[in-house]
């Protein structure tokens, strides 16, 4: 990893639609933004985060992630997903991730993701292995 990722942040932006509302099994269980893709946008800025740092034949994968929803947001909120790099053990780098509506600030969620730093060259093994099974 390249020097400075220790302060790195990574960041999405978007408006709620209605497909990223609650559903299940092909069900519309509730018209606000799901749990699945919050989870999905800190996934993103977690990723965003951390990838310029990356040395020629790195990666990363993600290894953890711990979101709790706090509030609800309706289809058309525009929603601001931040992620700061938080701690860096071995090649495990852990972000806090927070969601909060740009309108007024509200925090709909927050938690922290995790991802591993593997060499490419690893991680099309652990790929190849997985394709096999």
């Amino acid at each position: 990893m390249k020097l400075g990722i220790e302060s790195a942040v990574g960041s999405v932006e978007c408006v709620v639609s209605e497909t990223m509302t609650a559903q299940l099994d092909g069900r519309d269980i509730h018209p606000v933004y799901s749990t699945f893709w919050a989870c999905y946008h800190c996934e993103v800025a977690a990723r965003r985060a951390i990838e310029p740092y990356f040395e020629e034949g790195e990666d990363a994968v993600g290894s953890a992630l711990s979101l709790k929803h706090l509030a609800m947001a309706a289809i058309g909120a525009e929603l601001m997903i931040t992620a700061h790099v938080s701690r860096i053990e071995s090649n495990r780098i852990t972000c806090i991730v927070r969601i909060t509506t740009k309108q007024t600030g509200t925090l709909l969620a927050e938690g922290t993701q995790e991802q591993a730093v593997l060499s490419q060259t690893r991680l099309r093994t652990l790929v190849d292995n997985a394709l096999k099974s």
